[in-house]
């Protein structure tokens, strides 16, 4: 049987460093799947990322869905503002995944 997968949550309030600690610890853990709405909206409009919130918010859902629903290791950057994780991270524990959170 495969070891169960994991989800690394590194939150923290804006200009904690959420980003730069993500992009030094995940590697050194063996995480390669990182998923951050600020990266991707960059991403898509390197100029001005702040036109791209709202379609950055889905595919950062979306891609969130697919690591779980492919039971693939991953790790996600949020400032723990609202309660939009909190069900995702019950169903995860119910589903066998160790969810790890690392506050800055």
């Amino acid at each position: 049987m495969a070891a169960e997968p994991t989800c690394t949550i590194i939150a923290g309030p804006n200009g904690a460093g959420k980003t730069t600690f993500a992009l030094t610890y995940l590697p050194e853990i063996g995480c390669r799947n990182f998923v951050n709405a600020d990266l991707i909206a960059a991403g898509l409009s390197p100029l001005a990322p702040e036109r791209e919130r709202f379609n950055a918010a889905r595919l950062f859902l979306r891609e969130i869905e697919t690591h779980i629903r492919n039971r693939e290791d991953f790790a996600f950057e949020t400032t723990l503002a609202g309660k939009t994780h909190l069900e995702r991270i019950r169903q995860m524990r119910a589903d066998g995944w160790t969810v790890m959170l690392i506050y800055l």
